[in-house]
């Protein structure tokens, strides 16, 4: 991402994060709007034209959208800090996993690999968000399987992961996309490690 994108990114997490705490429907429109554009799916989340989300869920929303564009890591570090935070605060049990796997990338993107590693292990062993957020599992599989590619002592155990991600879950939202990120990550390991 060049320099305009970085700041296009920060604009909209600015304007998505005024939006949540200045006013609901803003997002809930936003939302919406992507999703008519075939830009977001909404498969297995709530009904939010029969059922109005609380603040919270629409702040995990909001984040969920940034990380799905790739856009977490061009955030800045106050901006980070406080999606942290605001995924601190969901109690929802129906979002436990995507809450991991969000605070998993927001602890990546502030360098914190440690914690960002027991999060996304968190978001693994969810077994509630297969239900209701498909992709979060495998996802959550490919992150913490690049973030163990890092470190020699592990590279086997996030070679694994990404296998996993890739040939144990499917006809979740997002799956081609993963697939490419999976490829990518392999085909690197490989240019690093000759098999």
């Amino acid at each position: 991402m060049d320099q305009g994108d970085k700041a296009s990114v920060g604009k909209t997490w600015e304007w998505l994060s005024t939006s949540v705490w200045g006013g609901m429907t803003h997002l809930l429109a936003v939302y919406r709007q992507l999703n008519e554009e075939g830009m977001l799916k909404l498969a297995g989340r709530p009904d939010f034209r029969k059922q109005a989300p609380t603040k919270a869920l629409c702040v995990l929303a909001s984040i969920e959208v940034l990380y799905l564009w790739k856009a977490l890591p061009n955030c800045s570090l106050p901006n980070l800090q406080r999606m942290s935070q605001a995924c601190h605060t969901v109690d929802d049990s129906s979002v436990v996993g995507l809450k991991y796997l969000l605070l998993g990338a927001i602890h990546k993107c502030l360098g914190n690999s440690e914690d960002a590693v027991q999060f996304f292990q968190r978001a693994v062993k969810d077994e509630l968000c297969r239900q209701n957020n498909l992709y979060v599992q495998p996802y959550a599989s490919y992150e913490l399987g690049c973030l163990l590619l890092d470190k020699p002592e592990t590279v086997a155990r996030g070679r694994t992961l990404l296998l996993q991600a890739k040939e144990d879950f499917s006809g979740y939202d997002f799956e081609n996309r993963l697939h490419v990120r999976i490829h990518a990550a392999l085909a690197s390991l490989r240019e690093l490690v000759p098999q």
